[in-house]
């Protein structure tokens, strides 16, 4: 099993970021309910858990992308760090039955659940029956409250009365007079085993994502939507992990005390943290970085800046070793030294 080269340099950057933060009061406890450990594109298990640490976060869950399909390094997080961190796969490969071998491969490595598209689901739904069949949690990720899935997933929560569909990015924000003209759309958003997760803010339109986030809290209530930070890709938008959970006050919401510990503390803890999953490392074979997806790293997306994975990564270990701050500064600075050496 191998272990990141993670330095207690890095340990100590991580609590200087903590003590340059206002702190929490002691009650608002945390729980991420979506993040991204894979590498190089991401963070380790391990710089996961000190950014927690510093943000006092109790427990994350944590996947990957396309773009970074790092199965070990998820899976490794379940097995050494299960109390803390619930791992979320992905269904790669370049057919259906590859697809199939690679899902039914992680949840019987103890996955937590699998990141799903709308419209992958729609086109291969035997994928949803996997992750069921496991007790595992459909990840969702889409568009337009996932119209084009949106009966298949109904059908799932009904066949799989002990499992959650939990959607990440609000659910795809659209027009919410979707509720009055898709009724699949609706019974959806009315299940009471259909979860939300509040992520990717600072990329969205804030004017239209407002009105859909009010139509959601009430069609929800604060019973069925969870806090999500979006680490470190919110750090490309010059986002800190504090900023993230700002959000809903910025955005006008005014939950009670107990609403608010629900949405950043008890409904994931009830879903996904009362059991521990057991868990082992995912075969090597599953390491298929040929599967990739290449991309830049797009910092700071609509004014920004396209750089390779492996610079990227130099550049975030120097900023939490440092202790943290504006990313966008630290970067500049960064940018500012190299051109005075030219």
């Amino acid at each position: 099993m191998r272990l990141q080269n993670f330095t207690r340099r890095q340990f100590m950057g991580a609590s200087l970021l903590a003590a340059s933060l206002p702190s929490l009061p002691a009650a608002h406890k945390i729980i991420d309910a979506w993040g991204h450990v894979s590498l190089p594109r991401f963070l380790s298990a391990e710089e996961y858990l000190a950014i927690m640490d510093a943000n006092g976060v109790e427990g994350a869950i944590v996947g990957t992308a396309a773009t970074c399909p790092d199965l070990r390094e998820l899976s490794r997080a379940a097995v050494q760090y299960g109390d803390r961190l619930r791992s979320i796969g992905m269904p790669m490969g370049r057919t259906p039955q590859e697809r199939i071998d690679c899902v039914t491969a992680q949840m019987e490595c103890g996955f937590a659940g699998i990141r799903l598209q709308a419209e992958l689901i729609a086109k291969e739904p035997r994928l949803l029956d996997i992750v069921g069949q496991a007790g595992g949690t459909p990840y969702l990720e889409g568009s337009e409250g996932y119209r084009v899935a949106a009966a298949r997933l109904v059908e799932f929560l009904e066949r799989y009365p002990a499992s959650v569909i939990a959607a990440t990015h609000f659910a795809g924000p659209t027009d919410p007079a979707i509720f009055s003209k898709e009724e699949a759309v609706a019974r959806l958003f009315q299940h009471p085993r259909f979860l939300v997760i509040f992520s990717r803010q600072g990329y969205m339109d804030q004017d239209m994502l407002r009105t859909w986030t009010r139509a959601l809290v009430e069609r929800t209530g604060w019973d069925r939507i969870l806090y999500g930070s979006e680490f470190p890709v919110a750090l490309w938008r010059d986002e800190t992990y504090r900023s993230t959970q700002g959000w809903i006050n910025a955005a006008g919401l005014t939950p009670t005390a107990s609403e608010r510990d629900k949405f950043f503390y008890g409904n994931a803890h009830r879903h996904f943290f009362t059991e521990r999953r057991t868990a082992r490392l995912i075969d090597a074979k599953w390491n298929r970085t040929d599967w990739k997806t290449d991309a830049p790293v797009w910092l700071f997306q609509k004014k920004g800046i396209d750089l390779p994975e492996e610079a990227h990564r130099k550049i975030l270990r120097a900023y939490l070793a440092k202790g943290g701050g504006s990313y966008r500064e630290f970067v500049t600075r960064l940018v500012i030294e190299t051109a005075e050496k030219l």
